[in-house]
């Protein structure tokens, strides 16, 4: 029994020195700036950065416009109310290290020959009531009535629930590049004409407004 016992003793030890192939590694592991964003970030933004349920990142004048320091402190802190922190200093998985290759990764290979949208990122608020007007010029014809009962072509944009998930960041990303991977390209320029700063300010705060602030959308 003794010699059994020892002979399994050898064996599990030996095992211990082999991790398995399908073992999730660490992230101190993972040194590709790909390997990163499939771990960390295609769950949401697209296994090749378009297609999923937030902002593509695939989109070179997004990343034209984000100047690298945001884009780091966007990963590293955090964005709205989906977009987790993952800098270690705030509780996430990632080095500073890390999240520095991990955005550096991003604008080379998905950046080449982004051209910035002529206006910042982020901006002040503007006016819901002059926003109203924006829409009903401009994005209506696409996203339906302001009522957001009729999805419109290209899907609603103030329907409660899709505003409720929304940040207020993300509905002016929205305004600004578009999405064209859901085929709604419009990127800041319905009807063919790019839209004014003020403009974009006016309607980021028409969408807001219409968020509830509690319960459930009914439609």
């Amino acid at each position: 029994m003794k010699r059994l016992l020892a002979t399994l003793a050898t064996l599990f030890a030996a095992a211990c020195d082999r991790v398995p192939l399908e073992q999730p590694m660490p992230s101190q592991a993972v040194v590709s700036w790909d390997g990163l964003y499939l771990t960390h970030c295609a769950g949401c933004h697209g296994a090749d950065g378009s297609l999923g349920a937030a902002r593509p990142m695939r989109d070179p004048a997004y990343l034209a416009t984000l100047s690298r320091d945001e884009l780091i402190r966007v990963i590293g802190r955090g964005q709205g109310r989906l977009m987790p922190a993952f800098d270690q200093s705030a509780g996430g998985p990632l080095t500073a290290e890390e999240i520095a290759r991990l955005a550096d990764g991003m604008r080379q290979a998905w950046g080449a020959g982004g051209v910035p949208v002529g206006m910042p990122w982020s901006g002040s608020a503007g006016a819901a009531e002059a926003g109203a007007s924006v829409y009903a010029a401009h994005c209506q014809a696409c996203h339906g009535a302001a009522d957001g009962r009729a999805p419109g072509t290209h899907g609603s944009v103030t329907d409660a629930n899709y505003l409720r998930l929304a940040s207020d960041q993300a509905l002016r990303s929205a305004v600004l590049f578009g999405r064209a991977d859901l085929g709604a390209g419009c990127d800041g320029r319905p009807n063919g004409r790019r839209l004014q700063s003020q403009e974009v300010a006016d309607v980021v705060a028409f969408l807001i407004s219409r968020r509830p602030a509690t319960g459930r959308s009914d439609r």
